[in-house]
């Protein structure tokens, strides 16, 4: 917009121009032109009129000197009326737009006096109506700002007193004055919900057209009133206070010279206490002594054990016991010492830093019999709570261990007796089938006494591997082999233990074929799982044998065997936990403890999925980088 005026203002200008230079006839014109350019500028301020007045002036002269009609010295007089016109016209915009700008700001300060002032303005006419309010006005009566113009003033008034304040009103504009009302009242105000609330209020009056106005000042003082009736109550107290002092300080003082005499009795004991202490604290071994008034408060301290506590004596006199407490709880143990108070002692422990203490509580009564101090004795027990550790440690593996040992004893005895008596009577028919027709027979025995020996082996196996872990005896080795032609080997030999018809199929995906792990240890791992997949899955059935290297070396196997109940699927590599369908099958319910221990002891991971009647498979997962698994 102040773009498009200043073109306006140079088009005119230039117009003015040409008609000067062109045109004689348009002489006369030039104070019409003049003024329409100076009020098309006029807008843009003081400067901008001014710089216009100057070209204006300069294009007239300048327009009188190049048309060729010019007379000389007479027309260059004819020249001063425009000139003379254009400044005086000029100087006069330039003073009315200093005063409007001067009006404008003066309303715009009073406008912002009266929007933010913090006190409530209402201003009102002679019949009591509203004509503004300000903002904190309205919020101190519940209205909006707008709502209280054209209320008559007697709608803030207590209704009780409207009657009588119209009276007081119309009184007040036969001789309207600056004043307070109510001096020497309590005056109220009414807001818009009917509730009422104590004010101040200041009047000031002014006339506009023979009109008089009242400036209403109220201040809500709520909050001052609540102060000082508190204020009045506490002094009301306070006078009360003094006076039952006055008259107990009345009734001790009787009684002064005998607790004076008692006083220096008991501070003599006291001292003689403070020495007895202090000689027990010194010479307290790995502990603290410590005396506690009723608040809790350290009256007297000392012990060895403060430098581990990094405090000094007379530092802690007088503060509270919780700086001794460095607890994230200490209040349970501050409202058990209070206990002590009513006769009763207290024990407990409590850690500091890499210290353990023992807290004894015991009351101290005074010569009359009161439970005034408690004596708190604090003693380092970091060195007898570690060899009770140890011993519980010890005593807990001890049961274990024995636990362990009743099992086995439990387990080899059902699990030998089977295949011993097959052994047993084996070699009894054998020794009868001497015939060369009763080769076959013999043959079919010997079969059941290698199985019976292998089946001895493994519970063997189970239980010696079992010892090991326990004892911490297995130490890992690192290796670098193929892993297929590992797994191949191993497929191998145990197809030769599986069942009739069974078949152990083995795959190998991707192009790495070499890793470096414990090869032993994986081993055992996959004899096992795959033994496991032969013992419980039928004859002429697939079991599947897969590995994987890509981040991670993975081996899967996967058998189509009797499953596992859910129910029995969370404690599947507990030590001795068997399975609820495989209670008819031989086995120690060790191996699948030994496995996942095995896969511990390599950094790797071992999950499974199981359904029962369909099937179980066990997927493992390996670091792929070499790393020390001890």
């Amino acid at each position: 917009m102040e773009k498009r005026i200043q073109f306006l203002g140079i088009f005119l200008s230039l117009l003015i121009f040409g008609l000067i230079y062109f045109s004689p006839a348009s002489f006369h014109l030039e104070f019409l032109y003049s003024l329409i350019v100076l009020l098309t500028i006029w807008i843009q301020g003081n400067r901008s009129t001014f710089d216009a007045s100057v070209a204006m002036s300069g294009l007239i002269v300048l327009g009188y000197f190049l048309n060729n009609s010019f007379r000389g010295a007479s027309d260059l007089v004819g020249i001063l009326y425009p000139l003379m016109f254009i400044w005086a016209f000029t100087f006069s915009i330039i003073k009315y737009k200093q005063s409007q700008e001067n009006l404008n700001r003066s309303t715009e300060y009073l406008n912002a006096m009266f929007k933010h002032a913090t006190e409530g303005i209402i201003i009102s006419n002679k019949k009591g109506l509203i004509i503004m309010a300000n903002p904190r006005a309205a919020n101190q009566f519940g209205y909006e700002e707008k709502e209280l113009e054209g209320l008559s003033i007697e709608d803030l008034v207590p209704k009780r007193f409207g009657s009588v304040h119209g009276s007081h009103r119309t009184h007040y504009f036969k001789d309207p004055k600056n004043r307070s009302m109510g001096r020497g009242m309590s005056l109220f105000a009414r807001r818009k919900d009917d509730s009422e609330f104590p004010v101040e209020i200041s009047l000031s009056s002014f006339s506009i057209k023979d009109q008089v106005f009242v400036i209403s000042f109220i201040i809500d003082i709520t909050e001052r009133k609540r102060q000082e009736d508190l204020v009045a109550e506490i002094n009301e107290q306070l006078e009360g206070r003094v006076e039952t002092r006055t008259r107990e300080l009345a009734e001790s003082n009787d009684n002064l010279q005998k607790e004076m005499a008692e006083r220096a009795i008991i501070q003599e004991a006291l001292r003689d206490s403070e020495r007895l202490y202090s000689t027990m604290a010194r010479n307290f071994p790995n502990g603290i002594i410590c005396v506690l008034n009723k608040k809790l408060e350290i009256v007297f301290i000392d012990g060895k054990e403060l430098q581990v506590f990094g405090m000094k004596p007379d530092e802690l006199i007088g503060k509270s016991v919780k700086v001794l407490l460095p607890l994230s709880d200490p209040a349970e143990i501050t409202n058990q010492l209070v206990k002590v108070f009513n006769w009763e002692s207290i024990a407990f422990e409590m850690p500091f830093r890499e210290y353990y203490y023992n807290l004894i509580a015991v009351p101290l009564p005074d010569m009359k019999g009161f439970v005034k101090d408690i004596l708190l004795v604090i003693q380092n027990v970091t060195e007898l709570k570690k060899a009770a550790d140890e011993i519980l440690h010890a005593l807990d593996k001890e049961r274990t261990l024995n636990e362990m040992k009743s099992k086995f004893v439990s387990i080899a005895s059902h699990e030998f007796r089977t295949p011993l008596s097959t052994i047993l009577t084996s070699v009894t028919l054998i020794d009868k089938y001497q015939n060369p027709e009763d080769t076959e027979k013999r043959l079919k025995h010997i079969d059941r006494i290698k199985s019976s020996v292998k089946n001895l082996t493994e519970i063997l196996n189970d239980f010696l591997s079992l010892e090991k872990l326990e004892a911490g005896k297995i130490e890992t080795k690192l290796s670098t082999f193929d892993l297929p032609k590992f797994a191949e080997d191993l497929n191998e030999e145990l197809q030769a233990l599986s069942k009739k018809g069974q078949r152990i199929e083995y795959t190998h995906s991707g192009e790495e074929r070499l890793v470096t792990m414990d090869r032993q240890l994986l081993r055992n791992i996959c004899i096992n799982l795959l033994n496991n997949a032969i013992k419980y899955s039928p004859e002429d059935s697939i079991i599947e044998l897969q590995s994987h290297i890509n981040d991670t070396i993975e081996l899967v196997v996967k058998d189509h065997g009797i499953g596992i109940p859910k129910e029995d699927q969370s404690h599947l590599f507990e030590r001795f936990f068997r399975a609820a369908n495989v209670t008819a099958i031989q086995g120690t319910g060790l191996g699948l403890n030994i496995v996942k221990r095995y896969v511990q002891l390599m950094k790797g991971s071992i999950k499974f999925e199981s359904e029962v009647n369909s099937g179980t498979t066990f997927t493992l997962n390996f670091p792929k980088e070499p790393t020390s698994l001890l």
